[in-house]
Formats: structure tokens, sequence, C-alpha cells
């Protein structure tokens, strides 16, 4: 993805403190003080939580794009984006939380699923999306703090 880190920056990329304004993902400070909240929720009922990553692989998407220029290709990263969050609204349930979390992804938080559960989910996702996608999924560990959570999902999410 180097080599495709100058056109990914210049892909829309901001938010009203509510709402992605490219998507209409939630932000990622409302995702955060969802989390939070969910967290402490989780503690008291001993739900599992788990956050699923989906990110365009700008390798993937570019060996099935290969024809076009780069400010068209600006363009249809940011269409398909709006298309990716408009299929995981229809993926996912209405309860579940969609973030836009980077220029190029996004994560699903998920709560009272078991790991079997987010496993079957994880496929089924992956079978209706695009094969340009990278998706990761990660499990709250109980005991562990919001922040030791998100670094384990970065490393799924940026780090690929």
């Amino acid at each position: 993805m180097n080599e495709h880190a100058e056109m990914a920056e210049q892909i829309y990329f901001a938010n009203n403190g509510a709402i992605d304004l490219l998507t209409g993902a939630i932000s990622q400070s409302r995702f955060d003080q969802i989390v939070k909240r969910d967290l402490q929720l989780s503690h008291r009922n001993q739900n599992q939580l788990i956050i699923i990553s989906i990110r365009v692989n700008l390798n993937n998407y570019l060996a099935i794009n290969n024809q076009m220029g780069a400010e068209q290709l600006k363009t249809e990263v940011e269409s398909e984006l709006v298309k990716i969050y408009f299929d995981l609204q229809n993926i996912f349930r209405q309860s579940d939380c969609i973030c836009r979390i980077s220029t190029l992804g996004f994560w699903v938080l998920l709560t009272g699923m078991s790991k079997s559960d987010g496993e079957l989910l994880l496929t089924r996702t992956s079978d209706l999306l695009p094969k340009y996608l990278d998706l990761a999924i990660s499990y709250h560990n109980s005991g562990e703090s919001q922040l030791d959570w998100y670094a384990q999902i970065d490393k799924l999410h940026f780090l690929k």
C-alpha cells in the first residue's frame, strides 16, 4: 500500500463529530463513546464484544480497476466506500455500530455474540463483500482496557 499512500491521503475523510461526512457512518469519537459504554455493560452482563475490521486493500482494488487515472481512481474509491457502508448496513443488525475508522476502512462493533457466531458472521460478511477488502475480527478479552483492545485491532487494520 505504500506506493498508493499519496493517493489514499487524497480520499475525503472528515466528520462533524457525529458522522463521517462521506459515508454517513458514525464518527470515531462517537464510536469510542459507544465502545466505552458497551464495555461497561459487557462486564456486568457477561456479554462478548467483537469488532470486525473492514479495509479496502488498494493493491487488490487496483488489480481489478487498473485502467483509471489518479483523480478518477480517487473518486471511484470514494464512491466505493459509500457503497461498502450501505452494504454493511444490510449485512449487520441495526443495533451494530459501523464506524469509518480510517481513510480506507470501517470498524463494526457487535455485542452479545459468541466467538463462534462471530466467526460465522465474518465468513458470511466476507462472502457478501467485494474480494478486494481485507477483513479481520477481534474479540474483547475480559479485563482488557479499551486502549489495549484498540491496539490489537489497529494491528489487524493498519499493519497488513
